[in-house]
C-alpha cells in the first residue's frame, strides 16, 4: 500500500501495482465479473447507470478494460451512436485505484478507438465535469445532442431529477 493524496487534499491508503505489467485491452467473457464488480459500487452511490451481468455480455465488444496481473481494475465502454457520434460510457476505476491516472488512460484508448473508426466527436454524461474537462472535452447543454443519447434514461434512478452535465470533444 501507497500513501495518495485524494481530489478533495485528503490522505489515503491505495493498492500499489506495477504498472509495467498492467494493459488496456478488449474485454472478454472472462472479465464480465470483474467489470461488474467494478461498477456496482458506484452504480449503489447513484454515480453511474447499473449495469446488469446480461447488459456487459451482451455489450461486452463495446468495453476495455484495465488488467492488471491480479484482474480487472477499471473498465470504460465506447458506445457508437452513428457514424459521427460515439459515447464514452461506464468508465469506473476500482477506489484501490483512483487518482493514478487510469481513467484518464481508459478513456484516451477509448478515445483512440473512436478516431481509428474516423468518428469526428465524443461524448459523455457525467458527474465528473472536471476530470473530463481536464482530458479535453468542454460542457455543453444536454438537449444539444441527438436524441438517441436519451435511449438508457429510463433505467436511471435519477431519471426525473438529472443532474448529469453533457460534454463533448472533437476528435479531427
Amino acid at each position: 500500500m501507497t500513501s495518495s493524496i485524494t481530489a478533495r487534499g485528503a490522505y489515503r491508503e491505495v493498492a500499489s501495482f506495477d504498472a509495467g505489467n498492467a494493459q488496456i485491452v478488449p474485454a472478454t467473457f472472462a472479465d464480465v465479473k470483474g467489470i461488474k464488480a467494478i461498477v456496482d459500487p458506484y452504480a449503489e452511490q447513484d454515480l453511474m447507470l447499473p449495469r446488469s451481468t446480461e447488459e456487459i455480455f451482451e455489450n461486452i465488444r463495446e468495453y476495455l478494460v484495465y488488467r492488471i496481473p491480479t484482474g480487472v481494475i477499471g473498465c470504460v465502454a465506447l458506445h457508437i451512436f452513428s457514424p459521427e457520434l460515439a459515447e464514452v460510457r461506464a468508465l469506473a476505476v476500482h477506489s484501490d485505484y483512483t487518482s493514478l491516472g487510469i481513467g484518464s488512460r481508459l478513456v484516451g484508448a477509448c478515445l483512440d478507438e473512436a478516431r481509428g473508426y474516423g468518428i469526428p466527436k465524443a461524448f459523455t454524461l457525467t458527474l465528473e465535469a472536471r476530470f473530463f474537462a481536464r482530458l479535453g472535452f468542454r460542457r455543453v447543454e444536454r438537449d444539444t445532442l441527438t436524441l438517441k443519447v436519451w435511449q438508457e434514461c429510463y433505467r436511471c434512478p435519477k431519471f426525473d431529477r438529472c443532474d448529469e452535465i453533457a460534454m463533448v470533444m472533437d476528435l479531427v
